[in-house]
């Protein structure tokens, strides 16, 4: 019985409250070994990927300054070569000293030497001051206003510096020889043919992809390999000569590149590799798509693992709080399956059972003591009622008694003030009730009370509320109610009464009683509103009973 009134008062207790995945111990448990081993494998790969990227930037920084510093060593040679023949035929035949004095032997001398020496472009002869004496091959006026403002530091004959003029091609310039003069020394400037200068930066199958590009100091590019414009190279942000590492920046197109550099010997004009990064780390993505790949395998192989063992070590862990959780929401009746093993679970398993099966015979015990309480509760429930009735009502003529009729008056006085509705009351007295009960008797007297009680109470309206006042007093308060309205009540009720023949006692003589009514309206203030109605009730017994007086208005 106790086991199913249980099941009856807690259908859903017996179910465990559903748990989430991240609530079980097993879940916990692969997560964490999940989140170990991708930790572990992505600070070992990053590691090595740091590693391996720095081994590939050395490499390329290796390769790359190995291919600058040969076109280098190509181009110093390419350049001192060409210098010294030029040199060497000025020098045989004193050609400076015939050229100083300019006009027109003076370049078709130059003329001839630009004829012989196929590796410059154009010959000028300059004096100190500035002033270009003779000139031939592509040497614009701009060009030769560039050679007469150069400064070259000494007369060794290097290659001096390259020449930028403004709204014209970039020029690279030697000078190869100077001689004294009657006007001052005068010196030969040579300009370089960038054709064969752009075919010693070409790489060669082996030297991996990107360009070689020749700049002057301020990294305009005057030759180079490869399409596109003319590159312009931040030289200051590159690693200067003896110093390790790969420059970073980004051309004009938007690529992002590395690049060294190194300088031609005795100018102002580098060497320059560039690549772009992309390229570079090319073999670097593949690596990366690699380790990847492994990371995941192994997270994924050592989380498998992980799952495999807690399911196998948590399944009687996870029977027992199944079964625990069940009886912690009200299920006594279940059984927690108990294991074959001796160990700390199957001995738990085996108190707890033990525990619920005490707890059932407890919860029997209590549900008995429950009902006999609930019964007794009843009993007392029931009596309470019965007494708190009793104490409101007249025992007599089972009508309210002045107790309440007093609560309930304060009540309404207090509703009435704060909707301003009228209220009225009408006090009652049984005419010569005192003689009756003297010649009839305390018994008839009683009688009487009763009868005229319950007539009252077939007279009045719902609304009303009927109470015996006090000995043959009667009291009707009347809400919602005028002095009109209250007058004609009253008058109801004093015919009602005087029409109502009474029959008591053994004799069959028919016994005769009236009311006087006093009716008084509700004006602000409540003694002043009970004593205008006792007033009135004085003055119907003075004007000879069996009357109904009201008690006038007053503001």
């Amino acid at each position: 019985m106790a086991d199913e009134q249980l099941q009856n008062d807690v259908p859903s207790a017996g179910e465990p409250r559903p748990s989430r995945p991240l609530d079980r111990f097993s879940t916990r448990v692969v997560c964490l070994v999940f989140l170990a081993t991708l930790l572990t494998a992505g600070l070992v790969s990053w590691i090595s990927l740091d590693a391996i990227r720095g081994q590939l930037l050395r490499q390329a920084e290796v390769g790359f300054r190995s291919l600058v510093e040969l076109r280098r060593a190509e181009m110093d040679g390419y350049l001192d070569v060409t210098r010294a023949e030029l040199a060497r035929s000025v020098r045989a035949g004193d050609a400076l000293e015939r050229l100083s004095s300019g006009g027109a032997a003076g370049e078709a001398l130059l003329a001839e030497l630009l004829d012989a020496h196929t590796h410059f472009s154009g010959l000028a002869v300059v004096r100190d001051g500035g002033e270009v004496i003779a000139r031939a091959g592509s040497v614009s006026p701009r060009v030769a206003a560039g050679l007469a403002a150069a400064r070259t530091g000494g007369d060794r004959g290097g290659l001096a510096r390259a020449f930028v003029i403004r709204d014209a091609r970039p020029s690279v310039g030697s000078w190869i020889a100077s001689a004294p003069g009657r006007q001052g020394s005068v010196r030969l400037a040579a300009i370089h043919r960038l054709e064969p200068l752009r075919a010693l930066l070409e790489p060669g199958p082996d030297d991996g992809p990107g360009r070689i590009v020749l700049t002057d100091h301020t990294g305009r590019g005057l030759a180079w390999t490869g399409g596109g414009g003319a590159p312009a190279i931040p030289i200051r942000k590159l690693p200067a000569a003896g110093q390790r590492g790969l420059g970073r920046f980004t051309r004009d197109d938007g690529v992002a590149v590395f690049a060294v550099a190194e300088p031609l010997r005795g100018a102002r004009l580098h060497v320059v590799a560039e690549a772009p990064r992309a390229i570079v780390h090319a073999p670097m993505r593949s690596l990366v798509r690699r380790t990847l790949l492994a990371d995941l395998v192994i997270v994924a192989f050592f989380s498998l693992l992980a799952y495999r063992v807690t399911a196998v070590i948590m399944r009687p862990v996870e029977a027992l709080a199944e079964g625990a959780a069940r009886v912690a929401h009200g299920d006594l009746l279940h059984e927690i399956p108990t294991p074959s093993s001796n160990d700390e679970v199957g001995r738990l398993a085996r108190s707890i059972n033990d525990m619920m099966h005490r707890l059932r015979r407890s919860q029997d015990e209590i549900e008995r003591d429950k009902r006999r309480l609930t019964e007794q509760n009843e009993d007392l429930q029931r009596a309470n009622e019965v007494l708190a009735q009793l104490s409101i009502t007249d025992g007599l003529t089972r009508l309210h008694n002045h107790r309440f009729f007093q609560d309930h008056l304060t009540r309404e006085i207090k509703r009435v003030d704060r909707t301003g509705e009228p209220l009225s009351m009408v006090l009652m007295d049984i005419d010569d009730f005192k003689r009756m009960n003297d010649r009839q008797g305390h018994a008839v007297g009683d009688q009487v009370l009763m009868n005229v009680a319950e007539r009252l109470n077939e007279s009045i309206r719902e609304s009303d509320l009927l109470a015996r006042y006090g000995g043959e007093e009667f009291v009707v308060l009347t809400p919602n109610t005028d002095i009109e309205g209250a007058l004609a009540l009253a008058e109801k009720i004093r015919m009602s009464v005087e029409s109502m023949p009474l029959i008591v006692g053994d004799s069959m003589r028919p016994l005769r009683a009236t009311l006087s009514c006093g009716v008084a309206q509700y004006c602000g203030d409540r003694k002043h509103f009970f004593q205008a109605a006792d007033r009135a009730l004085y003055r119907a017994k003075a004007e000879g009973k069996n009357c109904v007086v009201a008690a006038p208005l007053e503001a």
